[in-house]
């Protein structure tokens, strides 16, 4: 917690010069507060398999007669003049789409979710917002400083200090029905929204005054790891978010989204190959084993684009977004989402379809291209029955198809259906 520390202590410290200079009767209250969530969740899962054996995936994938011949192959997908890997046996494939411990439909579990949210702002002499925020994650202590978030507000705008953030995760909509709660592993989790240069660092956005209904969003992260010193990962990474709404008739439409660029410092053609001549030599798994030879990490530069929009009538939102990350020597990942909202007796209804694709860096050596796909069905139903108490409903189908998976059980799919108890304070 120790930015929080230090942003606290910093706003103590502005408001007691601010305070020297004012009538005591004039010091702007300071609105602080801490809230909560705590989620009980029954678990349901159907269609379980057992781990498919190990299979010889480096036969299948190269011709391995001999050095030479594996060495011809790997220069046919790319890599440098003479490189060789070590040819193994076999390989293992995923496990079962419930995991290790194989549940099934007839062993319901339970799992919990509980977080923390520190929340304070105040209005200075001036008309100036100052507001902050920072969230933790009971659950996932490391992950507790990717939630935190101050902003400075007035006439001129907004100016907002995040991580993890940038223009587009700002101002993209329409991902209503994206990102439904598996139990398998997804090509992506819902919609991209930052680029790998928004991981590290502070990300600076700036939020424009609204003009007929257009906003718009520029984001700024300098050289986000290593203090910004020149042998950061990543140089500038520049981004710019859109948002627009307008009426016809009864019918509110609203679009959103933007694009963002992150400049790599260190990752060139070779070195990418490099790092996946390593990734697939160390490999013992068939999904690791062609992430290093078809390469489906991210590496080099990254270009992110993304749009959304909803249209509501009444009760009803219909949701739709788009999103892609191209990345220079890596594997580019889409992802396609659209959803159908509308309440009943306060009751919220969503459904949502999402079609998730990732195509690695490099093509087979016959030239077939090499993808995974995700495509994910869910049905959520969510109802308040007390003050801060919602009840919910969450159903959804995951059907995984990876490249890697070929000679092991194939496409892989799941049904997962959980009953929720929300308490907010």
């Amino acid at each position: 917690m120790k930015k929080l520390f230090i942003i606290l202590s910093l706003m103590i410290f502005s408001g007691l010069a601010n305070a020297a200079d004012a009538p005591v009767d004039s010091i702007p209250p300071v609105s602080f507060n801490i809230g909560g969530e705590v989620v009980l969740e029954g678990l349901q899962i159907s269609k379980c398999e057992d781990q498919a054996s190990a299979a010889d995936v480096f036969a299948n994938e190269l011709d391995d007669t001999d050095d030479a011949s594996i060495t011809a192959d790997l220069v046919t997908l790319g890599f440098a003049s003479g490189t060789l890997l070590t040819d193994d046996a076999s390989y293992t494939f995923d496990v079962s789409p419930c995991g290790a411990d194989n549940l099934n439909e007839t062993f319901p579990h339970f799992s919990t979710k509980k977080k923390l949210t520190f929340d304070a702002s105040a209005t200075l002499y001036n008309g100036l917002q100052v507001a902050f925020s920072d969230e933790l994650n009971l659950a996932d202590i490391d992950d507790e400083e990717s939630a935190f978030e101050l902003s400075v507000g007035g006439a001129f705008g907004t100016v907002l200090f995040k991580d993890n953030t940038s223009a587009v995760d700002s101002m993209l909509i329409g991902t209503s029905g994206s990102g439904a709660d598996t139990d398998i592993t997804l090509t992506s989790d819902g919609h991209i929204k930052t680029t790998s240069g928004g991981d590290g660092g502070i990300n600076v956005v700036y939020f424009t005054p609204s003009f007929a209904g257009m906003d718009l969003a520029l984001g700024y992260n300098h050289n986000t790891d290593n203090l910004g010193l020149d042998s950061s990962e990543f140089k500038d990474t520049i981004s710019v978010g859109f948002g627009y709404e307008t009426y016809i008739g009864d019918v509110v439409l609203s679009l959103g989204g933007g694009v963002e660029k992150a400049s790599s410092g260190t990752d060139t053609p070779a070195n990418c190959l490099t790092t996946d001549e390593a990734t697939a030599e160390s490999a013992t798994s068939a999904d690791t084993f062609f992430d290093g030879l078809y390469g489906s990490s991210r590496c080099g530069n990254e270009t992110l684009s993304a749009i959304g929009a909803d249209l509501a009538l009444g009760n009803y939102t219909i949701s739709s977004a788009y999103s892609s990350l191209d990345t220079t020597d890596g594997g580019d990942t889409t992802v396609w989402s659209v959803g159908l909202g509308k309440t009943i007796n306060d009751t919220d209804y969503t459904i949502g379809y999402t079609l998730e694709t990732l195509d690695y860096a490099r093509e087979k050596v016959n030239g077939s291209e090499v993808e995974d796909q995700s495509k994910i069905l869910m049905l959520e139903a969510v109802r308040p029955i007390g003050e801060g108490i919602d009840l919910g409903l969450n159903i959804s189908n995951a059907e995984v198809d990876n490249a890697s998976q070929e000679l092991g059980n194939g496409v892989k799919d799941a049904w997962r259906a959980g009953v929720s108890l929300t308490l907010g304070f």
